[in-house]
């Protein structure tokens, strides 16, 4: 699971990170990449039941000394870089490795009213570009996060040509499992041609149906995996609460707020020759284990 849980302290915090924790309740994932943890978000997971079924990696201290946002995930003991953290997992003594990081690549920036926004696609295209190069030496690869895509605006997210969902080469999971959707969302686009907030309602149906700017994306190097199934979560979760949000123009929308002003994402891999997983179900439980040796039970 990826869910970047939105940092804004000020916009019903408590009540969000209750309901981001319930969808991880409901759908047990055995690796969890949050994006823009503060040190308060961290505090309020860690006073969850489920938070201590799972092995945190480390956050280091200067980061919750201070108010700044980090990427966060189990099962590691490395982090390099802002908003980038890898691991190594094992699902099992006879199963291989797969190597797992999650990252915040860098987010356009609007500015103040009067000014030019700014994509930073460039300095987007190379930090990913640098990622997807730092782990492609690994046999399985499965990379998540924030990557604050936009395919209207960006360059192709920058994989190495070949292979697919099993195949051994780098794929985006989503186009692979989902390719109905990319040919609807390429023909879709609002009805006024104008921006729709990502936490309103019609937002909200849009997203179902048009995924076209992508944030939130899974992108996947395997050889003894394949990739199962892939599903959104966040969208239905109206936790009760109206938000009014400012727009460059000074004006306000009234929003009904979900958990996240982003949408969490849940990848299923499984190991190559096993049958399809039957959506919905419950795996045995399993142990995994970090690159440093520790295990923590999970599903």
């Amino acid at each position: 699971m990826t869910y970047n849980v939105w940092s804004r302290e000020d916009v019903a915090v408590y009540t969000r990170m209750k309901a981001i924790g319930s969808l991880v309740e409901k759908h047990k994932p055995d690796v969890i990449f949050f994006q823009e943890i503060t040190p308060y978000i961290l505090r309020i997971f860690k006073s969850f039941a489920w938070w201590k079924e799972y092995h945190c990696s480390e956050v280091k201290p200067e980061e919750q000394a201070t108010k700044l946002h980090f990427c966060m995930m189990k099962f590691t003991n490395t982090s390099t870089g802002r908003g980038y953290v890898e691991a190594d997992i094992n699902l099992g003594t006879s199963s291989p490795a797969i190597h797992i990081a999650t990252t915040q690549l860098e987010s356009p920036s609007s500015g103040p009213p009067a000014a030019q926004p700014q994509t930073r696609s460039l300095e987007r295209y190379a930090q990913a570009e640098h990622a997807v190069a730092a782990l492609g030496s690994a046999r399985n690869v499965v990379l998540g996060g924030d990557m604050s895509w936009d395919d209207a605006v960006d360059m192709p997210f920058p994989l190495p040509a070949g292979g697919g969902g099993g195949g051994g080469g780098w794929v985006d999971a989503w186009t692979v499992l989902r390719p109905e959707h990319e040919r609807a969302s390429a023909r879709r686009t609002t009805a006024s041609g104008t921006r729709i907030s990502p936490c309103s309602t019609a937002s909200r149906r849009m997203l179902a149906s048009s995924l076209k700017k992508r944030s939130d994306r899974f992108v996947c190097k395997l050889q003894d995996y394949k990739l199962g199934g892939i599903e959104l979560i966040g969208s239905t979760e109206n936790i009760g609460i109206d938000y009014l949000k400012k727009r460059r123009d000074y004006c306000y929308d009234e929003l009904h707020l979900r958990p996240s002003c982003h949408l969490g994402v849940v990848l299923t891999v499984v190991v190559t020759g096993d049958p399809p997983p039957v959506h919905g179900a419950l795996a045995p439980r399993r142990k995994l284990r970090d690159s440093t040796g520790s295990t923590a039970p999970s599903e």
